[in-house]
């Protein structure tokens, strides 16, 4: 797809679909124009304000030429999505706007850690060309940039088998069993808005990082600052989910310190992120 075309097509999706509109048509229009091929390294934005001041909920897509579903060895539960082909570009969109980040950009700013995984549908056309749908956890992304259509991408995933969102519901009552193909093709990895912040951790000095229990009240939205790329509290301060963790685990907040940015600790777990 050149880089013209897929311009038109996220200023269409920015001026003319609503939200729920985009997602319906998604894989269908977008997936089989195979897109991101080409398309610009500099986000095409819609409107220049931040996500964050008007708190829009964003739906990331990410189109993938073929796809790997397996077991990951030796944890339980775990798989590995793995996708060739992908898009160097991940398209982003709300009502009322749309446009694009680089793909290695947008897996740092969202933050995939195992604390509050973004929830997806992946979408793929089967072997004997039917279309299977899947929603899961993502987590860990390992992205290899190629040469155009080249790129590699894999996550870890977890079936989700309860999902209490909105942005899936397209595609939650097509998800029709807990498995995809072991290969597939066409495919259209729709990912949920920004991961809320919904627990409290525990700093004891030295790099140590343990679960402490969850933010009361939480999950607490993020938003999408478009002007960045990145992830970011829509309101509220960290420092007043501090709190509330230090209040509601007192006892063993006392042992050292009880945080909330799942980004201050995303180093302990494998990876830097943005935000």
């Amino acid at each position: 797809m050149d880089s013209a075309r897929f311009d038109r097509m996220t200023m269409s999706l920015g001026a003319k679909l609503s939200r729920r509109r985009a997602i319906a048509m998604g894989a269908a229009s977008v997936a089989a124009a195979g897109l991101a091929r080409t398309a610009p390294a500099i986000a095409q934005d819609a409107t220049p304000e931040a996500a964050s001041s008007e708190h829009r909920a964003f739906m990331f897509v990410q189109l993938a030429d073929a796809g790997n579903w397996a077991p990951k060895p030796d944890e339980e539960g775990v798989y590995l999505l793995s996708l060739s082909g992908i898009g160097d570009q991940t398209l982003y969109f709300s009502d009322g706007t749309a446009g694009t980040f680089p793909t290695d950009h947008m897996l740092r700013s969202l933050g995939f850690t195992t604390i509050n995984p973004p929830n997806a549908a992946v979408v793929v056309q089967t072997p004997d060309g039917a279309q299977d749908v899947l929603v899961v956890e993502l987590y860990n992304p390992v992205f290899t940039e190629g040469s155009p259509g080249s790129s590699q991408l894999t996550y870890d995933a977890t079936v989700l088998n309860t999902y209490t969102g909105a942005g899936l519901d397209e595609w939650v009552p097509q998800a029709e069993d807990d498995q995809l193909p072991v290969e597939f093709t066409n495919v259209s990895l729709f990912i949920d808005d920004c991961p809320g912040i919904s627990v409290c951790m525990l700093s004891t000095g030295n790099d140590q990082f343990s679960y402490v229990g969850e933010i009361p009240g939480g999950p607490y939205r993020q938003c999408l600052d478009e002007s960045t790329g990145i992830c970011v509290l829509c309101e509220e301060s960290f420092a007043e989910f501090d709190e509330l963790c230090q209040e509601a685990y007192a006892d063993t907040c006392a042992q050292g310190v009880c945080f909330t940015n799942v980004c201050d600790f995303a180093e302990y777990f494998g990876e830097m992120y943005y935000c």
